[in-house]
């Protein structure tokens, strides 16, 4: 029975990290509503409160304003996520992306952008993807 619960432990431990990685090199994270309430078996309170300790934002998000099916929620950098949408002013300008962080969250989870268009190399840096 160890074994299984350790095999749970890794994967609930998958599944936050793209939360747990938020930080300088990783301004955002988020998870689908539906994945915390059913296999983390946690609450976005729960998951905000640990992010607020932490100096971070956290944003919930309900399916109707959300481009992710259950609804998503976003842990984020402010600073950081900040420092990256100055650094690429002009791109986010004509994405027509918002400048400030928290605008910036929530308009990347009301809109999914498909890889080819201009928003893409920015919001995949957001995430921690250095490409842009």
């Amino acid at each position: 029975m160890v074994r299984g619960r350790e095999s749970n432990d890794e994967q609930r431990d998958v599944l936050l990290r793209s939360l747990t990685e938020v930080g300088s090199s990783k301004p955002v994270g988020y998870l689908p509503l539906y994945t915390i309430e059913k296999f983390l078996r946690c609450t976005p309170e729960t998951i905000a409160a640990v992010a607020a300790k932490r100096g971070l934002a956290a944003a919930q998000f309900a399916q109707a304003v959300c481009c992710i099916k259950s609804g998503a929620f976003y842990v984020y950098h402010r600073e950081a996520l900040g420092d990256l949408l100055r650094e690429n002013a002009d791109t986010i300008c004509v994405a027509g992306l918002p400048l400030d962080p928290d605008g910036f969250v929530a308009h990347i989870a009301a809109i999914w952008y498909e890889a080819s268009h201009v928003a893409h190399p920015i919001i995949a840096a957001a995430f921690g993807e250095r490409n842009c």
